[in-house]
């Protein structure tokens, strides 16, 4: 399968990043009833094929691997500008199907973090080719006023991994609304679950042979004075409840 169908945006949306091309994503999870994933999935599928084709509003899914979300779906549309919210159109058709789901199927107490606006950089994000039906997605929860500064030590690193020509890639957002403030996600694109092995040479080997061991130091001091904490999922993409991607 072309390697281009699972990446988790630059390429999944078929889009060309530049500062002023549309970064913006929605997304949320949907915890789905006990025993109705068959059905939810089928339905889901069915509505992603009638209403949200390749010249429609794009909607992608992933199912959640690990962590206490573990069975839930992860709901996005990406590539989008601020603006594209508030001038969306959608049908009664549209609007009634999609009702339909989340009654039937959705469960009342879902407790999850609700709808959320990111944005995706690319200039702190590294990307070197390769499949991606699985993603390491990591959330950082920031300290106040340290974002900036954390923000600056990804820079860095992406630096010493063009150094190194690392062969992992991965993607980095910032959370824009929705849930706690402050927050860094890092999107790992993966393979399958051999991506979360140990590589070789070391972050630390990276980030020092880059920019020398007092930077190091220095820099991981600040990265961990500025973090509350952190929680990773992996998710895998679910193709047949996403936009078909166009040749």
């Amino acid at each position: 399968m072309k390697r281009f169908i699972f990446t988790w945006l630059y390429i999944l949306v078929g889009l060309t990043w530049a500062q002023d091309s549309p970064s913006i994503m929605r997304g949320g999870y949907m915890k789905v009833l006990q025993g109705k994933e068959s059905a939810y999935e089928k339905a889901v599928a069915s509505h992603v094929s009638k209403l949200h084709g390749p010249e429609q509003w794009n909607q992608y899914a992933w199912r959640v691997e690990t962590g206490p979300r573990t069975g839930q779906y992860f709901v996005a549309t990406f590539g989008h500008y601020w603006k594209d919210f508030d001038e969306r159109v959608t049908t009664k058709e549209h609007d009634k199907d999609w009702e339909r789901i989340v009654r039937n199927f959705v469960d009342d107490d879902d407790e999850g973090d609700g709808s959320m606006f990111m944005k995706f950089n690319e200039k702190l994000s590294y990307d070197r080719g390769g499949s991606s039906s699985k993603l390491a997605v990591t959330y950082y929860y920031c300290r106040a006023n340290a974002i900036s500064a954390m923000e600056e030590i990804i820079g860095k690193l992406k630096a010493a991994n063009e150094q190194a020509e690392f062969e992992e890639s991965y993607n980095i957002f910032t959370k824009e609304a929705g849930g706690p403030n402050e927050v860094l996600i890092a999107v790992l694109l993966m393979d399958g679950y051999a991506g979360m092995a140990p590589v070789s040479p070391s972050i630390a080997e990276r980030y020092t042979a880059a920019h020398g061991e007092e930077a190091w130091k220095t820099d991981y001091e600040i990265w961990t004075n500025g973090l509350r904490w952190s929680e990773t999922e992996i998710m895998t993409y679910m193709p047949n409840l996403s936009t078909p991607l166009a040749e």
